[in-house]
């Protein structure tokens, strides 16, 4: 291929300045500018050397040496176009037809500068012909380097593709063995190069999942634990009122009932649930109310509504706690009860008191006959409000622990000689048949001695008051294997809607019968706070126009 003057390769015309700039520039080391001479056989070394005409050229265009010609017969430079170029930018260019040696060149000039300023220049010349010898050639080593890279750069990165797929296919399978059970694992990579480090990453990344995966679950297993454990009833509702969480507690309240994922108007309707819920809801601010949950047994509740906020303060639900008050509403009605007995047992007897003893003052006093009736009823209602007093001190004594329960081996025969002689002639007198049946494999229990012959006393007596024909019988017995204490009557019976009241201070079923009888309805509440005391239970079976039967299990 023939090059010519605009057709030489623009990046083959880089590499050639670059390569014969170089060594004009070595060249020019070895020259003085400053003082020219003959440089003819110089340049012919030169080009024996290199193979390319050198010639040398001062600033003004004079040639001082020449590998070719004589440089005394040759013409002035200074107009030839690779030294213009060289003298604008340190390296001109040039193809053109050369006179001296009578064929196409390709020039390259090197300007070379002393102290900063041009003093003269190197040219260095090829035949075209060399020149496109020399760039077949370079091409041929290009093709041939290429294509080796090539084929050498494929090669590597088959294996490399290969190598970087075995790599992935690890990767991917430790990745999946994480997700069922393979927390934990570890991965291993041979000779994986950066992949290790994508390993030890993978590594880190098992390990630390697992740490937080365990202490999600501790935390989990904790928030359960919590939440069995707390008494109140807690539920976790979400914007719309939907269950999201639920103690164990809320079995008590709303029965066993699945409440996850329902919403809570299914589970309860009320109004006073609800209407609290709106005022969270609108004002952002927890609240409390009360109300009654209808179940098989009334149920008292105080409920407290938080809100849940989420982010920027967006409501993202509420949690709603339930305590139940029944306790505390049936403790206040008895206490009502308790002020509203104890003012009437106490205003009926005083007002008599007071009214006999006015009347005995008014001058009744002189009328023995009559003044001696009064001073009777006097002293017996004095009595009944002793008697009330010593009840109210008794159970007091015994909630304040003033009254222990010292426990130790009592036969049951001596208990019961010590309870016939104190009510034998009270059953007499109402015609009653007072006995007892002792089980004849018991021997003998763990009890306090005298707090037994006081509940015993008192069971017995509150027996024969509402018994008219027929008899009580007190006793020890056995159960499914349980010991337990009796006393059984034919008396009038207690129909079941008392039942439940039943010890209760004050309570009576037949409060006219009780009063007239004496009684203060605070015997039944002493016998369960003693029985309590124990530790024992107790249980009452009643029939209306039957008889009672009062069980208190010993062990």
């Amino acid at each position: 291929m023939r090059l010519g003057k605009t057709d030489f390769p623009k990046h083959l015309a880089g590499i050639v300045k670059i390569l014969i700039g170089f060594s004009a520039s070595l060249i020019a080391d070895r020259i003085s500018f400053t003082a020219p001479g003959n440089y003819d056989e110089f340049c012919r070394q030169t080009k024996a050397k290199t193979g390319a005409r050198v010639t040398i050229i001062l600033r003004d265009g004079t040639v001082i040496g020449d590998s070719d010609s004589e440089s005394s017969h040759m013409d002035n430079h200074a107009g030839r176009p690779e030294i213009q170029r060289a003298a604008l930018n340190g390296t001109g260019m040039f193809i053109r037809y050369s006179e001296t040696v009578k064929h196409e060149l390709l020039y390259v000039a090197y300007r070379v500068t002393a102290q900063g300023k041009p003093s003269g220049y190197v040219r260095l010349s090829l035949p075209l012909e060399d020149v496109d010898h020399a760039v077949n050639a370079a091409k041929i080593k290009i093709i041939l380097v290429v294509s080796f890279i090539i084929l050498a750069t494929g090669a590597f990165s088959l294996w490399q593709i290969d190598y970087l797929r075995r790599l992935t296919r690890q990767i991917k399978d430790f990745s999946t063995a994480l997700v069922p059970h393979g927390i934990g694992k570890r991965l291993f990579l041979t000779d994986a190069g950066e992949f290790s480090e994508i390993a030890d990453s993978l590594n880190s990344m098992s390990e630390e999942l697992r740490t937080v995966i365990e202490e999600h679950e501790q935390e989990r297993k904790r928030l359960n634990e919590i939440l069995r454990s707390i008494p109140d009833a807690l539920l976790i509702l979400d914007r719309k009122g939907v269950v999201l969480l639920s103690s164990a507690a809320t079995r008590t309240f709303f029965g066993d009932i699945p409440l996850m994922g329902r919403p809570f108007i299914e589970v309860v309707r009320n109004n006073e649930f609800f209407s609290l819920l709106d005022e969270v809801r609108t004002s952002g601010a927890a609240g409390t109310t009360e109300f009654t949950l209808d179940r098989p047994d009334e149920l008292h509740c105080v409920v407290r509504i938080s809100p849940l906020f989420h982010g920027n303060d967006v409501l993202s639900g509420f949690v709603a706690i339930f305590h139940d008050i029944t306790q505390l509403k049936k403790l206040e009605q008895v206490r009502k009860d308790f002020v509203a007995n104890i003012s009437h047992e106490l205003k009926t007897p005083i007002t008599a008191i007071q009214g006999f003893a006015e009347t005995l003052l008014e001058g009744a006093l002189d009328d023995r006959e009559h003044a001696r009736k009064f001073l009777e009823t006097i002293r017996s209602n004095s009595k009944r409000i002793n008697s009330l007093v010593d009840d109210l001190m008794t159970i007091s004594k015994i909630e304040l622990g003033v009254i222990g329960v010292d426990k130790s081996a009592v036969a049951f025969d001596d208990i019961a000689d010590a309870v016939l002689p104190i009510l034998r002639e009270k059953a007499a007198a109402k015609g009653i048949d007072l006995r007892t049946s002792i089980a004849p494999d018991i021997g003998s229990i763990m009890a306090d001695r005298d707090r037994l012959i006081q509940i015993l006393t008192n069971l017995v007596d509150n027996a024969i008051k509402f018994t008219d024909k027929g008899g009580v019988t007190f006793g020890i017995g056995e159960e499914n294997g349980r010991t337990f204490l009796f006393v059984e009557d034919t008396g009038i019976g207690i129909s079941e809607k008392h039942l439940a009241r039943l010890g209760e201070r004050f309570y009576r079923v037949d409060t006219a019968r009780s009063r007239k009888m004496g009684g203060t309805g605070l015997g039944l509440a002493i016998v369960k706070h003693l029985v309590k005391a124990h530790g024992w239970d107790m249980k009452i079976e009643s029939i209306p126009e039957k008889g009672t039967k009062v069980k208190i299990f010993v062990s």
